[in-house]
């Protein structure tokens, strides 16, 4: 803005400076040769101040008109520059929305694939627990089994064992009473009566 000011202070002085010497031509025309002044009222000095004026207002239009075109012109190079940096800007600015989109899509996409990550983690380390608990469950239960096999087992020999005694204690009570009775031979009887001894030694030694 201020290079127009300065264009349009320039044009109005050299409009100025046409129109002084326009009038001092005009004044030196008026005048004759020897210096005689000429009637200002006469119909030629009126007729060439007319002439001056039409000029002079030509010039001014002239210049005025120029002055417009520059003015024009200045104001259309900003609006050039103007649209130059706001076109620069928009750019820039685009620029700067799409490596921001970019980056935020690489984000999302680092975010989604450490989420799966983890997901992954996750359901493997349950599965590992899983399987550990499913060991151990069968281990306690095999463990289980196997004690329970051995005190039922063992539960048997007992019970066998103690019926054994029975059946020995009920066929030397049989014994007994043919020896009492006197049914038996007197050798079988002393083999009988040492068949005893002995049976309940185990019988006691076992017990």
């Amino acid at each position: 803005m201020k290079l127009v000011y300065k264009f349009v202070f320039l044009l109005i002085l050299i409009a100025f400076t046409g129109c002084g010497e326009g009038t001092s031509n005009k004044r030196i025309s008026l005048m004759g040769a020897d210096g005689t002044k000429v009637n200002p009222n006469s119909l030629a000095y009126v007729s060439i101040e007319k002439n001056e004026d039409r000029k002079n207002k030509i010039e001014l239009s002239k210049i005025q008109a120029n002055a417009k075109i520059e003015i024009a012109k200045i104001h259309s190079k900003n609006q050039l520059k103007i649209a130059e940096v706001n076109a620069q800007t928009q750019q820039k600015i685009a620029k700067s929305d799409s490596i921001t989109k970019i980056t935020t899509s690489k984000l999302d996409a680092t975010t989604k694939k450490e989420s799966m990550q983890y997901t992954v983690y996750i359901v493997i380390a349950v599965v590992v627990f899983l399987i550990i608990a499913l060991i151990l469950l069968y281990l306690n239960s095999k463990k289980n089994r196997e004690l329970t096999k051995k005190l039922q087992e063992e539960k048997l020999k007992h019970e066998q064992i103690l019926r054994l005694k029975e059946l020995e204690e009920h066929r030397l009570h049989k014994i007994l009473d043919l020896v009492a009775a006197g049914k038996l031979p007197s050798s079988i009887e002393e083999e009988v009566i040492l068949s005893i001894s002995t049976t309940k030694g185990r019988i006691i030694t076992s017990a």
